[in-house]
């Protein structure tokens, strides 16, 4: 599967400080943001920076208007959801009981909430839908952008994957790690969004960063996939890869389900025009590889 990649907008955290989202109130009224929780503010400013930078376009102030391509779809993939939102409303069921739990913090917790929130505001009524998993969030995301790019469902899909920190989190996964025995180095639990605006490979020639490509690979197969080109994958994924004898770097050293968004992303950003580059996504017990040729 290839698909051209026009262009990419991060909202990433640092050395575990969470993502600063209020630039956000440069693209919409602060009062029209009010009740946007945190997980779908990190949303919208990923996806609004993509927008600008396929059409090579800034923010200047809330006169500016957002480059929005025709007929965009909308793909979110994400591994937790909005778990505060959610945690919020199992809060509120176990304080006041079913019949007075808090119905915003319901509708906030639904994972498609983000999407088609980010869709309101955009002024595009157009398919949106929201993946939820674990292992492969930006494969299953891609494919799905594939698949309707391959319908004519749309004529660009604006992708995402999107993870956010919370306490309990962070405290699962310290406890996991302890049960586990594990002795390895611990990551910092992080969190960001990544957004990505595709088209049909048809437009490679075109594209800002060229094209992608995608493949499903057993570990026997990722291994005889010989290239001289750089790989990126999550911090946590390095070890299982050195195993196989690939050299591989993370270029972001926090980890979130979606951590391959990230490395996609500074792939494409960092090695434009200059050449090949890779970005490996543990799916299970075998391996999505993207590829990204730059455009010529």
């Amino acid at each position: 599967m290839r698909l051209a990649l026009h262009g990419v907008g991060t909202a990433l955290s640092q050395n575990g400080n969470g993502v600063d989202t209020s630039d956000l109130n440069s693209y919409f009224a602060p009062r029209r943001l009010r009740r946007v929780d945190h997980f779908t503010r990190m949303t919208m400013l990923a996806g609004c920076r993509a927008l600008h930078d396929a059409a090579g376009t800034e923010q200047r102030d809330l006169k500016t208007p957002l480059p929005l391509p025709e007929n965009m779809g909308i793909v979110l993939s994400t591994g937790y959801g909005p778990s505060q939102t959610t945690f919020e409303f199992l809060d509120s069921i176990i304080d006041h009981g079913a019949g007075c739990a808090s119905p915003l913090a319901f509708s906030h917790s639904v994972h498609n909430i983000p999407a088609a929130t980010m869709a309101v505001f955009l002024d595009n009524p157009k398919p949106c839908t929201t993946i939820c998993q674990l292992h492969g969030p930006l494969m299953a995301a891609v494919q799905t952008a594939g698949c309707w790019l391959n319908e004519g469902r749309v004529n660009k899909v604006l992708l995402g994957v999107v993870d956010e920190k919370t306490p309990l989190l962070k405290d699962n996964t310290l406890r996991l790690l302890q049960a586990k025995n594990f002795s390895g180095k611990q990551l910092e639990t992080g969190e960001g969004c990544c957004f990505f605006l595709l088209g049909p490979a048809e437009e490679s020639d075109g594209a800002k960063y060229g094209t992608i490509e995608l493949e499903l690979l057993t570990p026997q197969e990722l291994q005889e996939k010989k290239t001289h080109a750089p790989v990126f994958s999550p911090a946590r994924t390095l070890p299982g890869l050195a195993a196989l004898g690939i050299s591989a770097t993370a270029s972001w050293q926090e980890d979130m389900p979606c951590a391959a968004g990230a490395e996609l992303a500074h792939a494409a950003i960092k090695l434009k025009n200059i050449g090949p580059s890779n970005c490996i996504e543990p799916v299970g017990k075998n391996f999505g590889l993207i590829s990204i040729t730059p455009a010529k």
